[in-house]
């Protein structure tokens, strides 16, 4: 039998939620196959399957935290299946997920299709018992698989004196349905959960954390998804004229004054690493100036020619073609020397309403413009949903952050751990400039690298911006 653990899926997890299973006990996996999704600190992530076989039995349930390491499951061979349900009666160590408000639990509605219960002068035949009370399955057997295109949210603990549904084999008598067999419940808990809102655990995570009904807010995303930017339009709204004073004041933010508020786990990941980076990476910076009419040009003409590209996206294609001329801005410093990397796969800064994810893209040297550019695109749409994989995080040798939208001249960014190098990129403006005695508009763009000291030197540094300005502003190179 082969144990599946709760995997290290960013570089500052120490514990995962457990979202949904995509198999059920007794079915069949195979190598590189989706068995489940995990809520990570910063993204929900896809868990594959290392090996081939029967998933035997599933000992972490959805909506349990459990640290890096835990086992959750068991894959092996049919005939080891005994072996496998011998082991479940073990006890399953997890974390308590963490409570949900009021307003959460009451959203869920009653368990659907509950009958009521006999009364207690009716006597009850023997027929009317659940084949499940003689030699009931284990609770992992009975384990229901999220419906398709919808990620199901962390449970919550019901508010007291609320109903709650047993684990298998240890049936409630108010949910017990006359002469239908134990096996329904679940069948009717997925119907149940049919009708809830297509959002992320993340998503649903910080809907708590705003005080916002998600049955109030309109999903922009593919098929109506909620994504978090509908979040934060929902929270600039103001309150619905029939909303009590009492739902009001629970939606707004808290006063100043209440004490600290404790942080969301993107946020808290985020301090980890910026705290580590300013503390470990020796950081430089250095400026440049680069005129972008060329580049702007391209952009223009490119779009009329139906192969949409952003500057940003001319901006990663720019810069990977100016690593592969530096290489040493694309390695690493490491105890025993510096690290470098055959792929340029580089890191963009998407903004979160809570923090900032880095997905990557990995081999940018190989990659044309237009590519560059569908690939950015995908990346943007799965960080702001929630729905990152494992390999979308990691590896990033290089990292671009672009606050040029918001209209900020220039900044200086700090480098994420393990690279050596990010380049904070401002916005375009229009500047006069004085070219051979005659005063002209010139569209400029202000980028500042910070880079690690200990892996390259300033003139190194400068060099690398040199040739990043020479490409920029003669574009046709970066549709070669």
């Amino acid at each position: 039998m082969n144990e599946i653990v709760m995997p290290k899926l960013s570089d500052t997890m120490t514990e995962g939620r457990l979202v949904s299973w995509k198999k059920r006990v007794g079915e069949t996996v195979t190598r590189g196959e989706v068995i489940a999704e995990v809520e990570t600190d910063k993204a929900n992530m896809e868990l594959e399957a290392y090996v081939s076989g029967e998933l035997l039995e599933i000992r972490v349930q959805t909506g349990d935290l459990v640290p890096v390491g835990t086992v959750i499951a068991v894959i092996g061979k049919a005939g080891e299946k005994g072996a496998g349900a011998a082991q479940q009666s073990a006890p399953v160590p997890h974390v308590e997920p963490e409570p949900a408000r009021p307003q959460e639990v009451a959203s869920a509605g009653p368990p659907a299709a509950l009958k009521p219960e006999p009364s207690r002068g009716e006597p009850q035949s023997s027929a009317a018992e659940p084949p499940a009370a003689k030699g009931a399955k284990p609770a992992e057997a009975v384990d229901l698989v999220s419906p398709e295109g919808e990620k199901q949210a962390p449970a919550a603990p019901p508010r007291p004196g609320a109903e709650e549904s047993q684990p298998a084999g240890e049936p409630k008598e108010p949910y017990r349905q006359g002469g239908a067999p134990e096996g329904a419940a679940p069948t009717a808990e997925l119907a149940a959960g049919a009708g809830r809102e297509k959002a992320a655990p993340m998503v649903r995570r910080r809907a708590r954390e705003l005080g916002v009904d998600l049955a109030q807010v309109q999903g922009s995303g593919p098929e109506g998804r909620i994504l978090l930017t509908d979040l934060e339009l929902q929270e600039k709204e103001p309150a619905p004229a029939g909303q009590t004073p009492q739902a009001a004041a629970e939606a707004a933010p808290a006063p100043e004054g209440e004490g600290p508020r404790p942080m969301s786990r993107l946020r808290s990941a985020v301090a980890r690493t910026v705290t580590e980076s300013w503390h470990n990476i020796p950081h430089f910076t250095v400026t440049v100036d680069v005129e972008m009419d060329e580049a702007e040009a391209v952009r223009r003409q490119l779009k009329q020619s139906g192969m949409p590209v952003s500057v940003n996206d001319i901006i990663v294609k720019a810069v990977a073609m100016a690593l592969s001329q530096f290489p040493q801005m694309n390695a690493s410093f490491t105890p025993e020397g510096l690290q470098f990397h055959s792929d340029i796969n580089i890191a963009i800064a998407v903004g979160m309403s809570d923090g900032v994810l880095m997905p990557v893209l990995s081999a940018c040297q190989r990659r044309s413009l237009l590519d560059i550019a569908q690939g950015a695109k995908k990346l943007v749409e799965r960080a702001r949903s929630g729905s990152l994989s494992e390999q979308e995080m990691h590896d990033g040798t290089f990292s671009i952050s672009n606050l040029g939208m918001f209209g900020v001249g220039s900044f200086s960014a700090i480098i994420y751990p393990s690279q050596s190098g990010v380049l904070a990129v401002g916005t375009v403006s229009e500047v006069a400039r004085v070219n051979s005695g005659v005063l002209n508009s010139t569209k400029v763009m202000k980028v500042t690298l910070s880079a690690d000291h200990r892996v390259v030197d300033g003139a190194y540094a400068a060099q690398f911006l040199a040739g990043l300005k020479e490409i920029l502003e003669n574009p046709v190179r970066l549709l070669i």
